[in-house]
């Protein structure tokens, strides 16, 4: 019996360690931001899923040089989608004025013809 209850202190101890050990990795910035990484379920996530699809179409090598120039690339990208949107709005813009010059004449015209009329 003697020796069974000299064990019971050292599992208690381990029991201790491992809970102090659990709760400093909790407290743990990297190892919190590490297991909410891990636990993320990709499968139902589409957002991420499209976002990792786009990845993918320009970054095909995993290397050092790649991966620190990666945000690099991908704020390029963005102003580049950016500049095309840009443009093409003002292409857009230019209809809409050229369409309402129009209208504006045909009521002007629309306008005079009333005043004969009258």
């Amino acid at each position: 019996m003697a020796d069974i209850k000299a064990d019971i202190p050292s599992d208690t101890s381990n029991i201790s360690n491992n809970s102090n050990s659990a709760t400093s990795q909790q407290n743990n910035p990297l190892s919190r931001k590490l297991n909410k990484i891990l636990d993320t379920r990709l499968d139902n996530d589409k957002e991420m899923l499209e976002a990792l699809k786009a990845l993918s179409v320009f970054f095909t090598e995993n290397s050092l040089r790649t991966r620190r120039n990666l945000r690099g690339d991908i704020e390029r990208r963005s102003l580049s989608i950016n500049e095309e949107f840009v443009r093409i709005f003002k292409d857009v813009k230019e209809e809409l004025e050229s369409v309402h010059e129009d209208v504006q004449a045909m009521s002007n015209c629309c306008e005079d013809m009333t005043n004969r009329l009258k």
